[in-house]
């Protein structure tokens, strides 16, 4: 998300055509084109257009050699059937792991996202892989883009096929259940449910008394015989319900017009109350005694307002898709415009937690679910998939993995072959509870599924430490005395500049190395990236995402450093209007990123200035700024119980749900919390680190060494195009968030703040590129990683917003940590520990880290203080300064000193 690089869409691009129809190759008509690049006539109609070393024709193929960070060879025009839905497969062998790109265009057409498949590609072995593809039609042209930025691909060959797409039924409406006649009923806490006693899916949910949702009673079940699709109304059959001690037990028996007899067994159960929010457990078997060719079981459909609020809503989530707030359409163009705004039937893998949440009427119903292949979820609300008039969330067999069907699509391309007499388990839970927003259901979810271990990154404090080191001194991140932001070869995006924030990073890694020699090397090019610094400018100047006012306690400048802090802020606080809002204001000729919200303002948009802002206060020790601050923070309010959205507006429309929203409202409410002590800005710094856990993989999405914890950064795309950042972890971002959480943590030490912390950053140091990886990215971060291929992405990105994180992942010491004395703020370069105040006296420890002396500062005092370190009186003077105005104090210590400050009453 930093420039232009290699764009990512869904593996399965939208097949274009209306309705869905039973579209097989017509008999008589004509044949396919293919490429057949094993002949060298075929072959060597392709060109090398970008970034290509050499290619050649071989007895294998194709052979691409590539040159650089975006190759692509560009094919020869063939005609296509007009309106025939196509497959296409390719013959691949890489010297690289990663994603494959074909563009297909017709005449007076380019190269764009929207006309392109992604497929992944295994390194070192021959792999055929396929994707679905619109029809096409005359003079269509390809180019093909071969995964990574090194080696050698090899294409053996392209080949077409007309695609198999079922016919869908007209879908029966849902009613609500007919509960007058003796209903089954469970309940855990506030969830209960009610069965009807003669039908499959007719079931009523109901929430502290209220309903919620009703199971789907006319599902349909749909399946192949060749090409033809067979359909059968379960919903039109009777089915014995039947109740025991905590339990009721659902059966129906069908037979299909093949010959075939199906058995659809669904058990509901109580599980655990957490608080008073319910959870029922649903096992769903499904067994036929002859071989089927599934297209469409529905496992388990809920209809959340059917018979009650209808296609109204407050929020509802889809963790990894889809968040949102009062009535706004699931799947909708406000965030990403194309196919990729199609996501009713996900690719699992872009799911970061198994649960879909629709909330109404101060109460949620959420349906959790236990992953698996032949599983996929269906999401809409409100619901225009189904017929249901309201809003519907379930489980689909066959599953959905970017391939097999269309991201919107109920039907697939494949059919899911069932073995006869072989039954076929699903696994979920309705759960229901109390809430204003979606955040209890997570609270919830987190209660009965806990995060997952931090994952094993395989270091210790001290290999972490050499390999940093490594990042910062021989990567390409660094030139000279200057450091890029990034870096990736070709790309002149990121100029090295004066950084002292590096200075910091490579201090810490000086002090932890345990090599004499590598800890110089860190020092000396410490200073000398300091040296390029103007002192007042020592805590303004940085490359990572993550930092702190640090610099200047370290290095020196601490007052002068304040005044600059102070002089931003003031620039801050008159960007605001009079009520406290902060609208978006489009740049003339600059992309308009609030066109599709409804609002001009956002969250995530106003939240890092106000922090900014608090921050400078806390600094600088200016009353009034504090109050203005203060009074910002709580028109933050008029957010309350919403997404975290608009973040990244320079290039993300400022609607798209954020995760970075989450962790700056964190970090603005939680500065509230401290400099008043206010529970309630507390309580909302708590709700929205909740809302920054539907972006983190709390399961495993690939099966591969990345994946848990690793963070996706928003839900949707760059200018609503492409990348299409769902289901691609973007981990600077959730780092940003991890930073947040660990600060929280301290505050609500009952929650899952720091485990989630710690696993983002495990994320992080995962991501980055490894020991044995090439020099010039060693432990640089990728601007996003690939989860099927484990491909990591440009640019890459130096390491210190890894490293803000993974110190406290490895034990610390914090590189920074500040605490709030009524009015006084002190901010030292490592832990404050145990802060008292006392009869007008502050005393606390210091754990210094540097190894040689530094400054502690200490702001908001009322008058000139007197100070003691180690029991020894101190005077005001030489290294050790006292400014007036903020009642400003810097003090020169070193090693761990416990300090006390004295000021007159």
């Amino acid at each position: 998300m930093l420039g232009p690089h290699r764009p990512q869409a869904s593996l399965a691009l939208a097949i274009l055509c209306a309705g869905l129809l039973c579209c097989a190759m017509p008999q008589g008509a004509q044949t396919l084109p293919s490429f057949d690049l094993t002949r060298a006539a075929e072959a060597s109609q392709w060109q090398a257009t970008q970034h290509i070393a050499s290619l050649s024709a071989t007895r294998e193929g194709l052979r691409i050699e590539i040159g650089g960070h975006d190759p692509f060879v560009t094919g020869p025009a063939r005609d296509f059937p007009a309106g025939v839905p196509l497959r296409v497969r390719l013959r691949i062998r890489s010297d690289t792991t990663g994603t494959a790109q074909l563009f297909y265009f017709g005449p007076g057409q380019g190269p764009a996202e929207e006309r392109s498949v992604h497929v992944a590609v295994r390194a070192g072995r021959w792999v055929e892989v396929r994707a679905p593809l619109p029809a096409l039609g005359p003079g269509t042209r390809f180019r093909f883009d071969p995964p990574g930025t090194s080696g050698a691909c090899v294409i053996a060959s392209i080949r077409f096929e007309g695609a198999f797409i079922p016919r869908a039924p007209a879908w029966p409406r849902p009613t609500p259940p007919d509960l007058s006649s003796g209903a089954l009923s469970l309940r855990s806490g506030d969830l209960q449910i009610a069965h009807q006693r003669d039908r499959l899916g007719a079931f009523a949910v109901r929430v502290r008394g209220e309903p919620m949702a009703s199971g789907h009673n006319r599902p349909m079940i749909g399946y192949a015989v060749g090409r033809e699709t067979r359909w059968i109304d379960a919903g039109a059959t009777r089915a014995t319900v039947t109740g025991g001690p905590g339990r009721i037990v659902a059966t129906l028996n069908l037979r299909d017009r093949d010959g075939g007899s199906w058995r659809i067994r669904q058990t509901f159960t109580p599980g655990r109350v957490v608080g008073s929010a319910g959870a029922i457990h649903v096992v769903t078997e499904l067994t036929v005694d002859r071989n089927r060719s599934a297209l469409y079981l529905p496992a388990l459909i809920l209809v959340p307002g059917l018979g009650s609020f209808g296609a109204t809503k407050n929020q509802a989530l889809l963790p990894g898709l889809d968040y949102l707030d009062a009535n706004e359409p699931s799947s909708s163009e406000k965030s990403i415009e194309g196919p990729g705004a199609r996501r009713q039937v996900p690719d699992t893998m872009r799911i970061t937690i198994p649960m879909m949440v629709v909330q109404a009427r101060d109460r949620y119903v959420a349906l959790a679910w236990r992953p698996a292949p032949n599983v996929c979820a269906v999401f809409d609300s409100p619901d225009r998939l189904l017929n249901t008039g309201a809003h519907v969330m379930g489980l689909l067999v066959p599953g959905s993995d970017g391939m097999v069907r269309e991201e919107g699509s109920l039907l697939p391309y494949d059919a899911l072959e069932l073995r006869a007499g072989r039954p076929l388990t699903v696994r979920a839970t309705i759960k229901g509870g109390a809430g204003a927003s979606i955040v209890p259901a997570l609270q919830q979810y987190v209660a009965l599924n806990p995060l997952p271990p931090v994952p094993d990154t395989g270091m210790t404090r001290q290999s972490f430490a050499r390999w940093i080191a490594a990042g910062w001194l021989d990567s390409r991140i660094r030139e000279g005395d200057r450091y890029r932001h990034a870096f990736w070869a070709g790309l002149a995006a990121f100029a090295p500049q004066p950084a002292a924030d590096v200075a910091t990073w490579m201090e810490w890694a000086a002090a932890h190395v345990g090599d004499t020699a590598l800890a110089e090397r860190l020092r000396t090019a410490a200073r000398a990236a300091l040296a390029l610094v103007p002192l007042a400018q020592r805590n303004g100047s940085g490359v990572g995402h993550v930092g702190y006012p640090v610099e200047a306690l370290l290095f020196g400048g601490a007052i002068e450093n304040v005044e600059a802090a102070r002089s931003t802020a003031r620039g801050q606080i008159a960007r605001f209007e009079p009520d406290g809002g902060l609208p978006y204001r489009a740049q003339p000729g600059v992309i308009d990123f609030a066109r599709t919200h409804w609002s001009r303002e956002a969250n995530g948009f106003a939240a890092p200035v106000v922090a900014q802002i608090l921050e400078a206060a806390a600094l600088s020790g200016d009353a009034a700024m504090r109050r203005e601050g203060l009074r910002l923070l709580d028109a933050l309010d008029r957010f309350d119980n919403q997404a975290p959205r608009g973040a990244q507006t320079w290039e993300i429309a400022l609607h798209a749900p954020d995760i970075v929203a989450s962790a700056h409202m964190v970090r603005a409410y939680l500065l509230g919390h401290e400099l008043t002590g206010s529970r309630r800005h507390l309580e909302r710094a708590i709700y929205w680190a909740w809302t920054g856990l539907p972006f983190v993989y709390l399961v495993d999405p690939a099966d591969q060494r990345i994946g848990l914890y690793a963070t996706i950064a928003v839900y949707g795309a760059t200018t609503w195009r492409a990348p299409n950042w769902m289901g691609l972890p973007v981990q600077w971002c959730g780092l940003v968030y991890a930073d947040a959480l660990f600060r929280l943590a301290r505050f609500d030490p009952a929650g899952p703040w720091r485990r989630l912390a710690e696993g983002i950053a495990a994320s992080g140091v995962q991501q980055s590129w490894q020991p044995g990886d090439e020099r010039d990215l060693m432990a640089l971060l990728p601007d996003a990683t690939e989860l099927r291929s484990q491909l990591r992405r440009a640019p890459a990105i130096n390491p210190g917003t890894v490293q803000a994180c993974a110190i406290r992942l490895f034990g610390g010491p914090e590189v920074y940590d500040y605490r709030v004395f009524g009015e006084a703020v002190v901010h030292a370069p490592g832990a404050i520990t145990g802060p008292l105040e006392r009869d007008g006296v502050l005393r606390f420890t210091v754990q210094g880290w540097l190894g040689r002396p530094y400054d502690v500062l200490v702001s908001g005092l009322r008058s000139p203080p007197t100070v003691r370190v180690n029991g020894e009186r101190v005077a005001l003077g030489g290294p050790n300064r006292f400014v007036a105005e903020g009642g400003l104090l810097a003090l020169r210590v070193e090693g761990t000193p416990t300090i006390e400050v004295e000021t007159a009453p």
